[in-house]
């Protein structure tokens, strides 16, 4: 498992946070890896892009996420 400073690092909050986050949401998690990495342009073009690394980790946290939920609907 990947130490909690290490989480941070890469997506500036913990799996934790991003699995509540992704409780939290309501629609499709494709929409909200979209959400995500459009936060991540937006830091972009603010000069923030280790901010916008960290999005842009998010979105593929989430999009492995339902890469996996669809490999399992496919078995």
């Amino acid at each position: 498992m990947i130490s909690i400073d290490n989480q941070v690092s890469m997506f500036g909050c913990s799996y934790a946070e991003l699995d509540g986050m992704i409780a939290d949401y309501i629609g499709p998690l494709e929409m909200l890896s979209m959400s995500i990495l459009s936060d991540a342009q937006e830091e972009l073009s603010m000069g923030h892009s280790n901010i916008a690394r960290q999005y842009m980790n998010r979105a593929k946290y989430v999009m492995s996420l339902v890469l996996e939920q669809k490999m399992k609907g496919a078995a």
